[in-house]
């Protein structure tokens, strides 16, 4: 191990001056294609604006200049206006990075040629398609030549996003999904909120991309829905809900605003405070939209009126990153909200409807008010079917701060509202529409088309009391959403997950030690604080992981106490993978004992390669070694970014090759290998590719590490193979070399080796009740044990318990038998039940009966 951590420091040496110098170098020479656009836009865009500047001033007229600088404008290049920016300095940079960035990305992806045939293709298709646009809006003007000028209207950022969605089908699973789904994102929001020409030509050039990348990648296509793991779901419905709430304030302050979800910005924008100009009770669906369409926030203070509820999806988007389930309920009814008030605003007042198919802009009018109300609702529905995947439940007082300090609000704005309203010498004839403006900017517009004769008092105290309330509630719902950064106890466990935690290191614990850190546990404590058990809890049973931790002469005492604990709450304990020095005390006082895993260790001080046995381990190493390959032992923190990227590509790779969900229980992923006290032990080749990954969790006593056990296990479908044998045996080689006692390759759930597979029931100290056991008490214990067969069957071939056992098995361990231990024989269908629900805690309904079908 230390020649190898010697190969990957050599490696990562420190760049001389001259490695410098010829690095821009390098860069043209891997992308030169990237490298000519960048070219091609800094000169087309400075011959641009110094032919402006030259014949403007030559004119000495500014009506002359003008139609000049028209042109010699981006239409005079031709076919080269595509890299012609003029709209500003500032314009000119962001195109410059998104030529580097993401060209640049698409070309490391796919290469040079496939990066040129896509920003040409991309281009011409989604700005040819998008010309066909001129027919919905001729206004009596010829269509060929319109369509024909806009035809050739090319633009940077359509090339731009066309390459990178064209890109995307080279990528992994990962970077994938995030590609297509960042680009959807912003181009949707852009095209649906402002609705410029260009914005529809970047969303037909991403489309135009998405097929052409299928069709340049030589490779068989995946049909169906790929699955992403619990963490990438939260970043990417993060990023949407975040790009959401962007979306109205870039139609807010866009100068031409024609998208057909721009009238949700007006309303977001107005709301009792503004009245649009034909949003009446009576009035007709087409001059409220156009009344919307023309609105626009022209001073700070209408801006500011309209931020809050777009903070709130700030708030709500921040949490959902962070894995909050109250984040993804927040979001939905704010989505909910608007989608109530943009159909209340549009087509549900009486009189509104019927006068719809007398409008002129039938067809816009049409759509608008259907993505208005659609699109929030779509956003709601996808939160709601993937709610799962937000696990971090707040705890009871941050859920009680938040509705108090909401009620509270809500009940003083509402009052200060009527008392202003009683004072008013305006009457208002129906005062429950004082109560529907607490809504603020979401409050339909309708509802206020008497506003100007309303008091200016009663006015201003209407239009500052929507904004409040969302102000308030945005600032209330970053507690419970764990928005803010510094927020590490949003589950309120952290606590007795740092006590767990100083007593696995002050008095260590079994083989399932360290898992016991991880979210999702929940914690029992001695009376006197010197042990624990961690555990999880499925309607009445309490099903632990492994048994008590802490010190030694604290654990078996535990036992009969965290019992006595779960009865006193009308509980059934089970602890689960248990090993004999924990089961044969609680088969003393009458428990029974299913077999459920196969712990494997051995001790690296005096293990070796060596053996008849361990020849697939030996010949893997070598081979190793003849291909340049290393290993990096290291903390998470302590890992290049670019390391880091590759693992979670890898990771993500691994769960979209599933059919079923992420695992957890004794099953971690990528968040579980961020604990700063786990090890990652990374394979690479000599360029520094990712190849395969593992993580060790680590086990103390008295404050010391005395062993590593194997946790996750992952590497990239293009990795030699024996690549998992040579990190084991690297593993051993860094363990021996610090000290260590004891490598655990941790123990395969659901899977015994052949000598044991068949041991069911009762402790091996009685052989009669092992090999005689009554009708009464093997029965259930049977059921059991063969619906836990049943799940590791169907799951083998998901995710290879068994197979994995094999695995271990080529290195020559000890094995241990892990039990399942429970008080109760009559409350077996529920334990294996709960078992079953620890390790799929989202299992769908359609998964669970094509589980029960036994097919993956």
């Amino acid at each position: 191990m230390s020649t190898a951590n010697a190969t990957a420091t050599a490696s990562r040496r420190r760049p001389s001056l001259r490695d410098v110098g010829r690095s821009p170098l390098r860069a043209v020479r891997r992308s030169p294609v990237t490298a000519a656009i960048v070219v091609l836009v800094l000169a087309t865009s400075v011959i641009g604006v110094v032919m402006r500047l030259t014949h403007g001033v030559a004119a000495g007229h500014h009506a002359h200049a003008a139609a000049l600088g028209d042109a010699f404008g981006p239409a005079s290049f031709g076919p080269l206006r595509v890299f012609v920016v003029s709209t500003g300095v500032v314009a000119l940079l962001l195109t410059l990075a998104g030529v580097v960035v993401l060209v640049g990305a698409a070309e490391r992806l796919m290469g040079s040629w496939r990066t040129a045939v896509a920003f040409v293709v991309t281009t011409v298709v989604g700005t040819g398609i998008g010309a066909l646009s001129a027919f919905v809006d001729l206004d009596g003007r010829n269509a060929g030549a319109l369509i024909a000028g806009r035809a050739t209207a090319f633009d940077p950022w359509t090339a731009i996003v066309g390459t990178i969605a064209t890109a995307s089908a080279f990528a992994g699973p990962l970077w994938r999904r995030r590609i297509r789904v960042g680009t959807l994102a912003v181009v949707a929001a852009l095209f649906l909120y402002a609705g410029h020409a260009s914005d529809l030509y970047a969303v037909l050039a991403a489309a135009a991309g998405w097929v052409l990348g299928e069709t340049l990648r030589n490779a068989p296509k995946r049909v169906g829905w790929t699955r992403s793991s619990h963490r990438e779901t939260r970043v990417l419905l993060g990023t949407a809900v975040l790009v959401s709430a962007v979306g109205p304030v870039i139609a807010l302050v866009s100068r031409a605003r024609v998208g057909i979800l721009a009238p949700i910005a007006a309303v977001v924008g107005a709301g009792p405070v503004t009245p649009v100009a034909g949003c009446r009770a009576d009035g007709v669906a087409g001059q409220c939209l156009r009344g919307l369409l023309a609105y626009r926030a022209t001073d700070p203070w209408t801006l500011l009126l309209a931020v809050p509820p777009l903070l709130v999806l700030v708030v709500g988007g921040l949490g959902l990153f962070r894995g909050s389930r109250f984040a993804v309920w927040l979001v939905v009814v704010v989505d909910l909200v608007t989608a109530i008030a943009a159909a209340v605003t549009y087509g549900l007042v009486p009189g509104r409807v019927e006068r719809l198919h007398g409008t002129e802009d039938r067809l816009i009018v049409t759509l608008s008010i259907i993505a208005s109300i659609a699109v929030p609702l779509a956003t709601a529905v996808v939160l709601v079917l993937l709610r799962r995947s937000f696990t971090v439940l707040p705890t009871r007082r941050r859920l009680a701060g938040f509705g108090i300090a909401v009620l509270g609000a809500a009940v003083v704005l509402v009052v200060v509202m009527l008392v202003v309203a009683d004072a008013s010498p305006v009457r208002i004839d129906e005062p429950w529409r004082i109560v529907v403006s607490a809504l603020g900017p979401l409050a339909p517009t309708t509802f206020w088309e008497h506003l100007p004769r309303l008091d200016p008092g009663l006015r201003l105290t209407l239009g500052l009391a929507g904004p409040i309330l969302w102000l308030v509630v945005a600032v209330a719902a970053v507690r419970p959403t764990g928005a803010a950064p510094t927020d590490t106890d949003l589950d309120g466990s952290r606590a007795a997950r740092e006590q767990a935690r100083a007593l696995l290191v002050a008095g260590g614990g079994d083989t399932f030690g360290w898992m016991t850190t991880w979210q999702g546990n929940a914690y029992w404590f001695t009376a006197d604080g010197r042990a624990g058990i961690a555990y999880r809890r499925n309607g009445g049973v309490a099903v632990t992981l492994g048994g008590p931790f802490g010190h030694q002469d604290a654990r078996d005492d535990a036992l009969t106490a965290f019992a006595r604990f779960c009865d006193d709450n009308g509980w059934t304990p089970v602890l689960y993978g248990v090993d004999e020095t924990v089961a044969a005390p609680l088969r003393a006082l009458g428990w029974g004992t299913l077999p459920v895993a196969e712990d494997a260790d051995f001790d690296p001080r005096d293990w070796t390669t060596s053996g008849k046995k361990k020849q697939d381990v030996r010949t893997s190493v070598n081979k190793a070694a003849r291909e340049g390959i290393t290993a990096t032992w290291s903390s998470w923190q302590d890992l290049p970014t670019a390391t880091v990227r590759q693992i979670e590509a890898i990771s993500e790779e691994w769960v979209s090759e599933r059919e079923l969900p992420e695992m957890g229980f004794t099953l971690g992923g990528v968040d579980e290998m961020r604990d700063p006290a786990v090890r990652t032990l990374v394979a690479q080749d000599a360029e520094g590719t990712v190849l395969a990954v593992t993580s060790w969790l680590p086990s103390y006593d008295q404050g010391r590490v005395v062993g590593w056990t194997l946790d996750v296990m992952r590497r990239t479908s293009a990795a030699p193979n024996g690549v998992m044998e040579f990190l084991v045996a690297s593993a051993a080689d860094r363990m021996r070399e610090d000290g260590v006692a004891r490598l655990s390759l941790s123990a395969a759930p659901l899977a015994q080796a052949p000598s044991t597979a068949s041991a069911r029931g009762s402790a091996p100290s009685d052989p009669s009740a092992a090999s005689a056991p009554s009708a009464a008490s093997s029965s259930p214990g049977e059921g059991v044990q063969n619906l836990l067969e049943l799940v590791g069957g169907v799951l083998e071939p998901v995710y290879g318990f068994r197979s994995l056992l094999k695995f271990k098995l080529k290195f020559g361990p000890e094995l241990h038998p892990l039990v399942l231990a429970y008080p109760d024989p009559v409350a077996l269908p529920s334990i294996g039940i709960a078992v079953v629900r620890a390790y799929l805690p989202d299992l769908s309904l359609r998964q669970a009966v094509a589980l029960a079908r036994g097919r993956g």
